[in-house]
Parts: C-alpha cells; sequence; structure tokens
C-alpha cells in the first residue's frame, strides 16, 4: 500500500492546504447525501441531478488538489510520476463511466467534509491513486465535436527549456499525423534528371567494382560509427574532391553556434571552405544524417533527426525544405521535411540496392540551392538582400532593402514558419509566412479594415506568392500517414496532447462557466502566388500558379472538406511575401514600463477597433502579434496589432482548415477546451502576454533586476506544458485567488506598480459566481472593453511615475 514517506510529509507541511478545500465542503456533503442509501432521490429530477452532482463534486475536489502545490512535489515510485500527473489521469478516466464510481471517492470527500489534517488526505489521495489504478480502464482519445484534430508545435519550447526530451515529445505532437513512408516517385523527384546526374552516375560506375556478392566489400563490419565515418570520409577525398559541398561530423556539442539548444550531430552536409572549421553554425547545415550502428526502434532516430531538422528550420527561416537521412546499420532510408511534414523513400538495405545508396551519398553534396529547399526568392546585392514588391495602392514597384537577420522567427517545423524583417530605413516589416490554402488570405483582411475605418492595424504595403506545398510535393505518390507504435497510448510523456474531450467531471459543471457550443481557432492564407524566378522555368508557370492561389472555403453542401482525412494526402501551404507599415519593436523589447503598458492599451484599443468597426476578429493574439510604434510615425499610437492570418469575418461560419495552432501561452481557457472563440478570449490572451512578460520576460532581460533573485517555482511553465485540458486546468487555477496571488509574487519589485492593474483585469475577466466564471458574458462588448482600458489608463500614470523615480535613483 502506497504510503507518504518522512520526505512527503516533510513537504505537506511545508506546503499546507491552509482552507482552500473549505469551499468544497457544501457540494462535497450535498453529494454525500445523494449517495447515502438513507436518502433516496425524491423525484424524477433529483434522481436525473445525481450523477450530474457526483461527477462535478469528483470535478472539482480532483481539479484543487492537482493544481496544489504538493501534487507536484510527490513522486510515486510505483509509476515514476507526481501526484499531479496521476489525478489528471483518473480526470480523464471518469469520462462515460457510471455515478457509482463515487465510491471511490468518499474517504476523501468524508476527509475533507471532517476537516482531516492534511497528512490524512494526501495519504488518501495516494490510496485513491493505487485503487484507481487497475479499477477502471483507459479511456479512448476521441476527436473534438467539430471533427478537427487539435494540434501544437514546438514552437513553444524556447531557451532553457528546449531539453531533448521536451522538444522530441514536442515535435512527435506535431508530425505524428503527417509523417509518410515509401512516398512514390521520391529517387525521380530528388536524384534523377539533375545536371550532377552524370557525374554521380559516373563514381557509381568506378566504385561498383567494391560491390561484390551481394555486399560493400569495403564498408565496415560491424559498421560503428567511428569506422562508417572514416569509410564516408574516404569516400569524399576519392570520389567528392570537386562538389559543391562537403560530409563534416562533430565530436561534441560545442562544434555547433546558431541555436539555443545544443546537440551532437553524426553526418550532416555544409558547403565547403578553405577556412580551418572548428565549429559550425546551423544557419550553413545542408544536409542532416543520423546513424545508430544496429538495426533499432524507427521512433526515437527519427524523433532525433527531426530535433535536428527544427534547429535548421529555426536558423534558416525562410528555408524551403530540408533533407536528412537515417543510416542504422545497413538500413537507410531518406527524409524530406517541409512545412507540411516530413516524408520519406522508404527504407533500403545500402548491400542489396548499391544504386540507391551511392545515388544519395554522392547526390547531397552536389546538390543545388533550389534542390537543397534553400531561400531562392530574396534577392541579393553585395552583402544586401531585398525583395521587390508591388504597391498595394500606387501599384508602383519598390525594393525593401532588408535587415540582415529577422526580429520574428518560429522555432518549429510543421507551422506557418512565420519569420519577419525590418527595413533598413526602419518604415516597413516583411513577413513570410506558411498558410492554408483553405482560409482567406491575410491580405484581404487587411484590405477590409482598412476599407471599414479600422485604426491600430498595421497598414497593407503589397504582398505576393512564392510557393506552395502542392508544388514543392508535385509528382510524388503519398500512401497513408504513417502509424506510429503507441502514439496514443500512455507511453507519451506529460506533452502529450490529448484528443480526450475534456473529463465528464469538468464537463459536469459547465453552469460555472459560461460556456459555448464548441469550434476551434484555425489558421488563415495568402493568396495568388507565384514562383520565384530564379527557382522556376517558364513551363511551369501555369500549373503552379493553379497550385498556388488560396480558395475560398466552400459553403455548398456536399463539398469535400480537409476535415475528411481521406480526401487529400496533406495540408497545402502557401508560402507569400507580406510588407506592411509601420515598422516597430517586438513587445518584449521595451524601454520603460509605461511604454510596455502604453503598447498594451493601444494594441487592446486596436482590437476594439478591428472587432467592433471591422467586424473581424482576430483570435491570434500573443507577445509576438503586438509592436512597439513610435507615435510620432504611427498616429499617435504606441502599440499597434498586426499578424492577421487566423482572423475571421464574424459571422462568416467556420473554413476548412485542417488543424488548429496556437500560441499555448496565451491561448485562453475556453479555446483550449475546444468552445468558439470569441472576443473576450482575445482580451483574456491580452491579460496573459500582460502576466507573462511581468513574470517571465521581464527577468529575461533583467530589466531593472537580477536574474538570480527570480523566484524558482516558475508557476507559468504549466501554461505550455502538459495537454490541453491540463493547460486549461492550470491557466483556471492561477486566475482563482488564491493562484492569481501566487502567480503575482513571481513579479519582480519594479512591477509592483503593475500589480492593481493584474487583479483589476482579473476581476473584470474573471468574476466569481458560485465558481469562476471564464465564458463570455451577455451584453455589448464594450463591458469589457472600457473598464480594462481605463484601468490601463490609471496603470501607465503610476507606471509613469515608477519610470521617473527609477531615472532620479542615483543607481
Amino acid at each position: 500500500m502506497i504510503e507518504l514517506t518522512e520526505s512527503d510529509l516533510a513537504i505537506t507541511a511545508e506546503y499546507p492546504l491552509n482552507g482552500i478545500l473549505d469551499d468544497l465542503r457544501d457540494v462535497l456533503l450535498r453529494a454525500e447525501q445523494f449517495f447515502a442509501p438513507s436518502t433516496p432521490p425524491q423525484d424524477d429530477t433529483q434522481a436525473e441531478e445525481m450523477p450530474r452532482l457526483l461527477f462535478a463534486s469528483i470535478g472539482q475536489l480532483l481539479f484543487t488538489l492537482m493544481s496544489h502545490k504538493v501534487s507536484s512535489q510527490i513522486t510515486l515510485k510505483s509509476s515514476n510520476r507526481n501526484v499531479s500527473t496521476e489525478l489528471q489521469d483518473i480526470s480523464r478516466k471518469l469520462n462515460g463511466l457510471s455515478d457509482s464510481i463515487y465510491e471511490h471517492f468518499r474517504p476523501l470527500s468524508q476527509l475533507v467534509i471532517t476537516k482531516a489534517p492534511d497528512a490524512d488526505i494526501w495519504n488518501t489521495v495516494l490510496k485513491l491513486i493505487e485503487s484507481f489504478s487497475y479499477t477502471t480502464p483507459q479511456t479512448s482519445f476521441v476527436k473534438s465535436s467539430d471533427g478537427t484534430p487539435v494540434t501544437r508545435s514546438s514552437a513553444f519550447q524556447q531557451g532553457d527549456e528546449q531539453t531533448k526530451t521536451l522538444v522530441e515529445n514536442a515535435i512527435f505532437y506535431e508530425i505524428r499525423e503527417r509523417t509518410y513512408r515509401n512516398v512514390g516517385g521520391f529517387f525521380p523527384k530528388y536524384f534523377y534528371g539533375k545536371d550532377w546526374c552524370r557525374k554521380r552516375r559516373s563514381i557509381y560506375r568506378d566504385v561498383k567494382k567494391r560491390h561484390v556478392g551481394g555486399r560493400w566489400i569495403d564498408f565496415p563490419n560491424p559498421p560503428t560509427q567511428a569506422k562508417v565515418w572514416n569509410w564516408l570520409s574516404d569516400f569524399q577525398k576519392e570520389f567528392l574532391t570537386n562538389t559543391r559541398s562537403a560530409y563534416y561530423t562533430s565530436e561534441k556539442c560545442s562544434d555547433f553556434t546558431g541555436a539555443e539548444a545544443q546537440g551532437q550531430v553524426d553526418f550532416f552536409v555544409k558547403q565547403k571552405s578553405d577556412a580551418v572549421i572548428t565549429t559550425h553554425d546551423w544557419k550553413d547545415i545542408h544536409v542532416i544524417g543520423e546513424y545508430k550502428q544496429s538495426k533499432s526502434d524507427f521512433k526515437p532516430l527519427f524523433l532525433q533527426l527531426s530535433r535536428y531538422i527544427r534547429d535548421v528550420f529555426t536558423a534558416q527561416p525562410t528555408r524551403r525544405f530540408v533533407h536528412g537521412f537515417l543510416l542504422h546499420g545497413t538500413t537507410m532510408e531518406l527524409w524530406v521535411f517541409d512545412r507540411s511534414g516530413p516524408y520519406s523513400s522508404g527504407e533500403f538495405d545500402i548491400h542489396k540496392d548499391p544504386d540507391k545508396f551511392i545515388c544519395a551519398i554522392a547526390g547531397y553534396p552536389m546538390m543545388n540551392n533550389d534542390e537543397l529547399g534553400l531561400d531562392t526568392f530574396m534577392e541579393q546585392k553585395g552583402e544586401d538582400q531585398f525583395v521587390t514588391i508591388t504597391d498595394s495602392i500606387s501599384g508602383e514597384k519598390k525594393e525593401l532593402l532588408l535587415e540582415r537577420n529577422p526580429f520574428v522567427k518560429q522555432r518549429a517545423i510543421v507551422c506557418r514558419g512565420t519569420c519577419c524583417y525590418r527595413t533598413t530605413d526602419e518604415q516597413t516589416v516583411v513577413k513570410f509566412s506558411w498558410t492554408s490554402d483553405k482560409r482567406p488570405p491575410e491580405a484581404k483582411y487587411l484590405n477590409l479594415a482598412r476599407e471599414r475605418g479600422v485604426t491600430g492595424l498595421a497598414s497593407l504595403v503589397g504582398h505576393f506568392p512564392i510557393t506552395s506545398i502542392k508544388h514543392l510535393r508535385n509528382g510524388l505518390k503519398f500512401p497513408a500517414a504513417h502509424c506510429f507504435r503507441n502514439a496514443s497510448s500512455s507511453s507519451l510523456t506529460s506533452l502529450s496532447l490529448s484528443k480526450s474531450q475534456p473529463p465528464r467531471s469538468f464537463g459536469a459543471f459547465n453552469q460555472f462557466n459560461n460556456t459555448e457550443s464548441t469550434s476551434k481557432k484555425r489558421r488563415s492564407t495568402t493568396s495568388d502566388f507565384k514562383e520565384s524566378k530564379r527557382s522556376r522555368s517558364s513551363g511551369q508557370k501555369s500549373s503552379l500558379h493553379q497550385d498556388c492561389v488560396a480558395t475560398e472555403p466552400s459553403r455548398e453542401a456536399g463539398a469535400v472538406s480537409l476535415y475528411d482525412s481521406g480526401k487529400e494526402a496533406f495540408d497545402n501551404r502557401l508560402l507569400g511575401c507580406l510588407a506592411i507599415s509601420p515598422a516597430g519593436r517586438a513587445l518584449s523589447d521595451f524601454k520603460t514600463i509605461e511604454e510596455l503598458l502604453t503598447a498594451l492599451r493601444d494594441s487592446i484599443k486596436a482590437h476594439s477597433s478591428l472587432y467592433l468597426k471591422g467586424q473581424i476578429l482576430h483570435r491570434d493574439i500573443s507577445e509576438h502579434n503586438i509592436i512597439i510604434t513610435d507615435p510620432k510615425k504611427a498616429n499617435g499610437l504606441t502599440g499597434m496589432l498586426i499578424d492577421v492570418d487566423l482572423a475571421k469575418e464574424v459571422g462568416s461560419g467556420r473554413t476548412s482548415a485542417r488543424h488548429q495552432t496556437g500560441t499555448m501561452e496565451f491561448m485562453s481557457i475556453q479555446v483550449l477546451r475546444k468552445v468558439a472563440h470569441t472576443y473576450r478570449h482575445d482580451l483574456e490572451s491580452f491579460f496573459y502576454v500582460l502576466l507573462w512578460i511581468c513574470a517571465r520576460r521581464v527577468w529575461e532581460k533583467e530589466f531593472r533586476c537580477n536574474l538570480k533573485d527570480r523566484p524558482k517555482s516558475d508557476i507559468l511553465t504549466s501554461w505550455f506544458t502538459g495537454d490541453f485540458d491540463a493547460i486549461a486546468r492550470s491557466k483556471e487555477h492561477d486566475m482563482g485567488v488564491n493562484g492569481f496571488k501566487e502567480l503575482l509574487k513571481e513579479f519582480p519589485r519594479v512591477l509592483d506598480c503593475t500589480k492593481p492593474l493584474c487583479e483589476e483585469i482579473r476581476e473584470v475577466l474573471f468574476p466569481y459566481k458560485k465558481g469562476l466564471l471564464v465564458g463570455t458574458p451577455a451584453g455589448p462588448p464594450e463591458n469589457l472593453y472600457k473598464p480594462i482600458i481605463e484601468a490601463f489608463d490609471n496603470a501607465i500614470a503610476s507606471a509613469r511615475k515608477e519610470d521617473l523615480a527609477h531615472l532620479r535613483s542615483p543607481s
């Protein structure tokens, strides 16, 4: 039997419950009275109410306990998981079970009712976990009610959060339903009909004499990594001396620069250099190869390769696709990763298919920029880079000279891949993004906003198409997506994305939540795309244009939709370039507290204008979609909204976009629970942006504070780790009175002046009436916009005083 250890008891003493269960006693007592055999239901209405009440009481009790500090601190030896994770599993298993399951919870419920000591309560929690682990079945995962799978990307993993396990599990959920093996036409597309094929065939003729009796006689046996590298190095010296690129290997993590997380790559291809090379930059990598000596489980090696591919996309954000290969023992598989996922040639044995082996090994170093998927659309003038764009109003062509590095980029594989560059004159922002072809283009919303007199939204300068996934994959034949073993089982870690519906225990008390009909947030697109001059022939023009045009979502009965996964093999994304003005700085690059709060207030005003006057809902509020602007150049505004890729016209109905991807930290509680997106959810996201910057970014940039003084608790980690349900529960707890007090403790002292603002906004967005309300209230939207903007006005005055005091301070 599981019991608290001495160290566990010390934890419960350090973090007492302190009456957080007091509010539950009434509902638990009512449930106990309903359940007791001596008090049968008096009528049919009461009989129907009983199961709902039982599950509601269980759900509230589990939610309160799993959110408590003790739950995350105590780990069970039997499962090596903490109490919070175990309780989350129990809450999921409640879905579909009969009300008799309440019997398991009665001992715990009775202890709470009688105000038992904390140690007794937590001991009973452990017994509950032990009994539940083998008395209830694991429920299966199901799709949300509107049929759209909910997806997430690994973009939220940044800096020191990019551990191998966390990133690989996030990547797995990003690509697991978009991975294709044994794709038809792979070799003809990438290795046949190239300018270098004659040389490659010559190499094969010369080396074929070493293939005797169905084997390469000089290939190492056993094939250890060191021996295989020596073989590849000798092959390169003999046959690949005149190629533009070469193979390299890394011996330690420090061999690589240009990435936030470290990694040691087995083999990779990059352009040759006459200089002595001691380190390698991720922005120079062309091809990634991973090696294992023996035939092993596919998934770990594949995820390791995927993690390095993610680093390549992060360092080269305008990359169209990336080549990679896996070599385990003598089995090889060639891969291509693009913004819709990875696909492969299928496995082959290097001894049984010697021509394929040499075709790949010799081919990669000879590929040109277009064949490698490098950026071929940004033009160059010496050291300068620029794009040519047609002004959306005047029709004149403009050359926009860009800064060398983007100030915004996404750290993920399957995503919009958004990256933004400032022009060197600091007047314009140029954005490259891969968007769904099932959405209206972003330019449409920017033009509508201008026509309808919206203020505070960046203005469209111009846009043009570049390419599409459909074009990049032209000529390939895709089978069914690869089915990973145990893809939806408990083998997945805490980063797993549950597709289950909200647990019955929480759905049972939706009357506290003002919930609405289930829907989803989806992506946007750009339209009328064209391929770059340097990467297409004139003969490709007509078919490419057709592939790259974004279509308006069809609302006709029987129209083919990507909600039916059998209709199309992959998501067709469109890569486009869009220029907006004015240019600005990232929100996290604020210089004063006043500037931060003013930028946020102005962006909320912009949102109000976009929604009320423009009849457009933004739906993707994050710290990256708010910019700080110069009031002298932006009509007196210090903050503006950008990026309406995921926007939607009010009342336009749903689009056919296949998946939902959002910025986890800033998604509202109800959006995480798949409730239809409203203006109030965007306001909630604005609030999370404020909290995120105050409790995290300020420490990271050491804005008038020292990083070493940062609290170790880091509550906001739970806003991007765990499945959607777990993140929603964490946010709901943190928005409660007690949870919010703990969250404010993570602010540095310099931001004490913002705490009244945060308290005031919390009370507006999360009123308490028989429970925390997280839904959209009835009444005009101004009832929320007005008090929030007024709260910012008052806080800005206080922030101005704080900034002046800092300037006058001798330190």
